[in-house]
């Protein structure tokens, strides 16, 4: 089983600090575009999702984003979902269903679901040594007869050093924040200690997802952006 997030989530990119800018870690412009690949611990790929920023609403210095993505399978399979993000008072908000791994986007399909929880924060400034607050989505799901609960949480944030990351983008200056994220669903509960790297002008561009022994599981790359 793969990770969650994107993120989160986990989950996300940005623009460059400006006057006009709410948070560096999404880009709140109409019409930017990214993609997210994801891979084995053995550097297989098993999907791809890409985000589009439909839509931008802006009340004051606040920000809300209306998001479309699309996740492709490896078995030539798709999904389409819509959902929107936002930045209140300089910090990034996001439900962390929103960007969590296609493996598990396509183990319910088309479903109706039930989502409650607690967003996932990235305040607009960073400094190592920071602890972040902790998130959780509890989805319900309707698979024809069967009713799925899904769990996720994420849970002992903190922002480490700043360090080099190589993408198919390019080479970003990040800073790495450390985490554990859990994900339960029926017959699988699991809980991994999870690397993100947020650069500044672009928000995440890597996550690394490590099982309890301390090896890779698996991660995700940024290899598309466009604004």
């Amino acid at each position: 089983m793969k990770s969650l997030i994107i993120i989160a989530g986990v989950l996300t990119l940005s623009l460059n600090l400006s006057s006009q800018t709410c948070t560096p870690w999404f880009p709140f412009e109409k019409g930017s575009e990214f993609e997210y690949t994801f891979y084995s611990k053995k550097d297989k790929q098993t999907s791809k999702t890409y985000y589009r920023v439909n839509d931008v609403s802006k009340s004051g210095s606040d920000y809300t984003a209306d998001i479309s993505a699309t996740m492709e399978f490896n078995k030539g399979e798709a999904r389409e979902i819509n959902f929107t993000v936002s930045c209140k008072d300089g910090v990034y908000t996001a439900n962390l269903s929103d960007f969590m791994n296609p493996m598990f986007q396509e183990s319910y399909g088309q479903s109706e679901m039930t989502i409650t929880g607690n967003a996932l924060e990235i305040p607009s400034r960073l400094h190592t040594g920071q602890s972040l607050p902790d998130a959780n989505s509890n989805v319900e799901a309707q698979v024809g007869p069967i009713k799925m609960k899904i769990l996720m949480e994420v849970t002992e944030r903190h922002v480490g050093d700043k360090v080099s990351v190589a993408t198919p983008v390019k080479t970003f200056d990040c800073f790495e924040l450390s985490s554990r994220e859990r994900i339960k669903v029926p017959l699988f509960d699991r809980t991994y200690e999870v690397k993100t790297y947020l650069a500044e002008g672009y928000g995440q561009v890597k996550s690394e997802h490590y099982d309890k022994k301390g090896k890779l599981d698996s991660y995700m790359l940024l290899t598309h952006f466009k604004k």
